[in-house]
């Protein structure tokens, strides 16, 4: 798979899943849940869950549970590995998109730049490109070229 195929792969999801929520906001779990059944190409929709505002504990993120508004949490999966989580606001929607994360050799989704994102009203996303680790830790790359 050269770049510009992974590229539409991690692309074209999110905005497809951007689009069909802008036109109206998800307002009850039945709304979100209801995302699981979109079908796009070499894609599962692994889930999409109602999360009720209030404090949340992140991965990664500080000791203190952070307070964040109501959402619609979609974590997907592209072929052949790579993970993506969506935050979508219930309310309080700011109309942007935030794409969020991977510094260093990346391997995980940005919780925590997630829930600031939620915090100031975006919509957002984050993505582990495909590999699990940390920004500290390369040994994935051993061996792929």
């Amino acid at each position: 798979m050269n770049y510009r195929q992974i590229a539409t792969h991690l692309v074209i999801p999110v905005a497809i899943l951007a689009f069909a929520l802008s036109a109206a906001p998800v307002s009850a779990a039945s709304s979100c849940e209801s995302l699981t059944a979109l079908k796009l190409p070499d894609t599962a929709i692994t889930a999409a869950t109602a999360v009720a505002a209030g404090p949340i504990g992140l991965p990664g993120g500080p000791r203190r549970p952070l307070e964040i508004p109501a959402f619609c949490r979609v974590q997907i999966t592209v072929k052949p590995s790579v993970k993506i989580e969506v935050w979508l606001p219930t309310s309080g929607w700011n109309g942007n998109f935030l794409a969020v994360g991977n510094g260093g050799y990346a391997g995980s989704i940005s919780y925590p730049a997630m829930a600031t994102a939620l915090i100031q009203g975006y919509a957002t996303a984050s993505t582990d490109t495909g590999h699990e680790g940390n920004a500290h830790e390369a040994a994935w790359a051993l061996g792929h070229p």
